[in-house]
């Protein structure tokens, strides 16, 4: 036999073994694989991530989208200060030193407690222009008045805390001397609520600060006597965002001015805004005039109080009284009307409460 032929004789078996290891290798990695019990559970994990990115990126866009519409669609019927509600403030233009000067608070300051106030009827709202009709005292009872020795001084803050905006309104008042009137009010009043009136020197209107469920409060007396001088600083406070509002009222004036029984036509005078509209004589009238106005009076409110009952005098709508959606108003016992004079003939409702 060749040797060759030997050398293929060895070389056949040889190479019948190289492939039976071979394939029992490929066999082995091949159940390793499928018997890796952490392949299940990396497939599983790589599917929950999967999943928890598809849900992350859909809430996103369902997110953005609710935000951009939420701001631009719906913000207008809900509480804040969305873009609607500035679109109604509109544009806040810089205004000149004569309306920027301090001290500009007159002395008189008046004094309403609200052991006062005729809690029967109810408490006046502002309307959309920031206008307070004028409030109901107990029979006999009027607003006193306090003479500052100094200018008084107020101050409202607001500050964003971690929750919410908070605010608080300060006045205060200085008061000249060693008096007896004086120092029983303190002794009698301090910690009191009160509703305050104060206005601006040469100005009409007043203003008024506290309400009957969130009054001011007298929460702070210092009283000197000594080389210094003789006074007492009274420090009135309320927690509150709320700034003062406009009056329509006259807190100066204590009785209001009876018109004639009967009357068409209400006769103002200089020296009074309030006037009471008695019962009609034989007949209900109806008023529809206005005179004793002068070009002096814009801007003044005219308060009517209604004192009738089975005859009652009604104000309808028309040139003379320009009314709220046209409503006439009828001057039963309780109700009361504020008019603001726009010219010498003309009276625009500004708040109303019905008998």
């Amino acid at each position: 036999m060749r040797s060759e032929d030997i050398t293929f004789l060895f070389f056949i078996p040889y190479c019948i073994i190289s492939i039976s290891i071979s394939m029992k290798k490929s066999n082995i990695q091949k159940r390793h694989r499928a018997y890796n019990p952490m392949k299940g559970i990396n497939y599983a994990n790589r599917q929950a991530r999967n999943m928890f990115m598809v849900v992350f990126a859909v809430f996103g866009v369902v997110m953005i989208l609710s935000a951009l519409l939420d701001h631009s669609f719906l913000a207008a019927g809900g509480s804040g200060l969305s873009l609607a509600s500035m679109a109604l403030l509109g544009h806040l233009d810089d205004v000149s030193d004569k309306d920027t000067h301090g001290s500009d608070i007159s002395y008189i300051v008046y004094l309403v407690a609200l052991d006062q106030i005729d809690r029967t009827k109810e408490f006046p709202q502002p309307n959309a222009n920031r206008e307070v009709a004028p409030i109901h005292l107990k029979s006999s009872e009027i607003p006193h008045y306090f003479e500052a020795h100094d200018i008084p001084t107020f101050t409202g803050t607001t500050e964003k805390g971690d929750i919410t905006t908070t605010g608080e309104n300060n006045f205060v008042l200085i008061m000249g001397g060693a008096r007896t009137e004086l120092y029983n009010f303190i002794e009698e009043y301090s910690g009191g609520k009160f509703i305050l009136f104060f206005k601006h020197i040469k100005k009409k209107e007043w203003f008024i600060l506290g309400e009957l469920e969130r009054p001011i409060i007298l929460s702070n007396t210092e009283t000197k006597d000594d080389k210094d001088g003789r006074y007492t600083t009274l420090t009135f406070k309320r927690s509150s965002v709320d700034l003062p509002l406009i009056y329509t009222g006259n807190p100066a004036v204590t009785a209001a001015t009876a018109i004639t029984a009967g009357a068409t036509d209400i006769a103002i005078t200089a020296g009074s805004n309030t006037y009471t509209i008695p019962n009609g004589t034989s007949s209900a009238a109806a008023i529809a005039t206005v005179s004793g106005l002068s070009k002096s009076d814009k801007g003044r409110y005219i308060t009517l109080i209604g004192a009738g009952t089975d005859k009652a005098a009604t104000i309808a709508d028309g040139a003379t009284f320009v009314l709220e959606e046209g409503a006439t108003w009828t001057a039963k016992t309780g109700a009361t009307i504020t008019f603001r004079v726009l010219d010498t003939t003309t009276l625009v409702e500004v708040s109303r409460t019905e008998a």
